[in-house]
């Protein structure tokens, strides 16, 4: 019997050896890659996916709800520049993981129904969007996807006008195209 128990564990420990591997060979999307497609719901069961945007630029803000009032920074001056630009869209893509599993989905949704953000927040409950973009849960992971799909601007960092202004200059680069 220890014998038995000794071998699964030496399998459980090898299992996750490989997984953990295998995780650690895919590179982080950059500039010029393809963006992982998504599909996503927001608070209001409304889907959004990476796919159905194609034409359209797109800013991802992707953090946590440790980070909330950083994505909501960025996100704020965005829609103060871009708001009525149609050819534009952001979104705030929440990591949900690090939400204690007793606290109900539906309650995180009504929460959000009253403490809007500044523009729509997809929520990521298993990580799987954050995990395809390799993302920090320190600060906002942006990523502006051109029309055609591909990453055209990429950072990692709290808000800063200076920051922003990078990212804007990028985003009107494209619509000059």
């Amino acid at each position: 019997m220890r014998w038995l128990i000794c071998l699964m564990t030496i399998g459980l420990v090898a299992c996750s050896t490989i997984a953990a591997n295998e995780e650690e060979k895919s590179d982080p999307p950059k500039v010029g890659d393809a963006a992982p497609d998504f599909t996503l719901n927001d608070a209001e069961d409304q889907e959004h996916s990476l796919e159905k945007l194609q034409g359209k630029i797109v800013l991802l803000i992707m953090g946590n709800r440790k980070i909330r009032k950083e994505d909501d920074k960025w996100a704020e001056a965005f829609q103060k520049d871009y708001r009525d630009n149609k050819r534009i869209v952001a979104y705030i893509v929440a990591d949900m993981r690090s939400v204690p599993g007793f606290v109900p989905k539906g309650f995180i949704k009504r929460q959000l129904k009253k403490d809007k953000p500044p523009v729509t927040l997809l929520l990521d409950w298993k990580g799987k969007v954050h995990q395809a973009y390799h993302t920090q849960k320190e600060k906002p992971n942006l990523y502006l996807i051109h029309p055609d799909g591909q990453i055209a601007f990429q950072i990692k960092a709290n808000f800063a006008q200076k920051t922003y202004q990078q990212l804007k200059q990028a985003i009107d680069a494209i619509q000059e195209e």
